[in-house]
């Protein structure tokens, strides 16, 4: 392994091991994503044994994303996410079977998707937190509420 291999390794490490729930989702959304990209070339270069790892990489992925899903609490989304997820695998089967680089773009395009969604749940969850954080800090310095008085009585707002 070379130093700039090496570099980029350890920083995964540092950025999964810091990330939130949310973002490792995204995370595991965007392995999947790159390992379908890399079946479909495997596929292209007739290369059997990369494109079946690459689609067993996705699939673990997927596994992964299913077998943290809540199907008591979850409700329809956890039960719907678990049949697309069944079905996603089951195509990505048919794919490798077939030698069918449409059905890993189909695949992957439901991916795409869903990792777009959950993106936008850790981006409104990251500003929920960041606003959260600001009113705190806000606090802790003697202010309070969108708008009052510093120590001393002096007016101010908070515009975000």
């Amino acid at each position: 392994m070379d130093g700039k291999q090496y570099l980029a390794n350890k920083y995964q490490e540092v950025d999964v091991s810091t990330a939130t729930p949310l973002h490792l989702v995204v995370m595991l959304y965007d392995a999947a994503i790159r390992s379908l990209e890399e079946a479909r070339g495997h596929m292209e270069r007739k290369d059997i044994s990369g494109r079946s790892r690459a689609i067993n990489k996705c699939n673990a992925i997927i596994a992964e994303l299913q077998s943290s899903l809540n199907l008591k609490e979850g409700g329809d989304i956890a039960s719907s996410l678990n049949r697309l997820y069944d079905y996603m695998k089951t195509t990505l089967l048919r794919a490798g079977v077939e030698q069918n680089p449409a059905l890993i773009v189909e695949v992957s395009g439901l991916l795409e998707n869903l990792r777009s969604s959950w993106k936008q749940i850790e981006s409104g969850a990251s500003a929920s937190v960041l606003e959260s954080a600001k009113m705190e800090a806000l606090q802790n310095a003697g202010l309070s509420g969108d708008s009052g008085t510093v120590e001393g009585g002096k007016p101010f707002s908070i515009s975000a």
